[in-house]
């Protein structure tokens, strides 16, 4: 793994990313902070719903977070939450998202009374209201019937763009990821990319890039970090195309993206 190569002293969290719902190699992952002392906070803001050899993501990190937003797989129309079986996080975690505030009383240094109170650390106001947490939890009720039709629509994009492989590269199969987004790549490169971009726009087709690399918007580059950092995730972004994937999608859509598709590169449907 990479990640050994980069462990140094100063290394204290491991922060693995299942980008587009695709879980991250956990296993590997989790064996090496194991022997490095280390914590693994999973981003899976694109990955509820998904599943990494039978367990659920969630079940597997020191902390998993997970974000809510409207274009995620369930919504509280903004925010998100962590999800951890330690006791110790739960509890900083608590205090953490309201103003590093307890009320617990084995963890008070005084008890002046019931209401009693003390601020213990530095903390923030990101508790969720009651009503984005009601919306959250009858979304809940719906997440497998979602996760299910973005696994189907996943499904279908790679057995109908398989007639353009010469020009794509489609993602991998993988029937536990949960589908946030669907990348594929356009192979010969940036320059097509874009116009493959600007003619499905004018086709009313909504893609997206996702996303440039994170140490070229200029609030890092005015820290000094420059390009060629990770030229992985810099190819990637070069040919990086994100197609539309949602659950509402219909067959009519999907037969819009996927002939348009074919249209841009004069290659005929069989």
């Amino acid at each position: 793994l990479l990640i050994e190569k980069a462990v140094s002293t100063k290394t204290r969290v491991i922060a693995p990313v299942d980008f587009t719902g695709r879980p991250a190699e956990m296993d590997a992952i989790m064996a090496a902070a194991k022997k490095h002392n280390l914590v693994v906070v999973e981003d899976a803001a694109h990955a509820l719903g998904a599943v990494y050899k039978g367990k659920n993501i969630g079940s597997i990190a020191d902390m998993t977070i997970f974000s809510f937003h409207p274009v995620k797989h369930i919504t509280t129309g903004e925010g998100g939450a962590v999800a951890t079986d330690d006791p110790v996080y739960y509890q900083e975690l608590l205090k953490f998202r309201s103003h590093g505030i307890t009320k617990e009383q084995g963890q008070l240094a005084e008890l002046h009374g019931d209401w009693y109170y003390e601020m213990q650390t530095l903390g923030y106001n990101y508790r969720m209201t009651d009503i984005q947490c009601a919306l959250g939890i009858s979304q809940l009720d719906k997440l497998d019937r979602f996760v299910e039709k973005r696994r189907r629509i996943a499904g279908e994009y790679r057995e109908r763009l398989a007639g353009l492989a010469e020009y794509l590269e489609l993602p991998g199969d993988n029937t536990d990821a949960s589908w946030h987004l669907y990348v594929i790549k356009v192979k010969s490169g940036p320059a097509e990319r874009k116009r493959l971009y600007d003619y499905l726009h004018t086709r009313r087709v909504g893609v997206q890039v996702h996303y440039l690399p994170v140490y070229w918007h200029p609030y890092y580059r005015e820290l000094g970090y420059k390009k060629g950092l990770c030229p992985r995730a810099e190819e990637f972004y070069s040919k990086a195309l994100s197609l539309p994937i949602f659950p509402r999608m219909t067959r009519e859509d999907m037969d819009r993206v996927c002939e348009e598709l074919y249209r841009f590169f004069e290659v005929s449907r069989k």
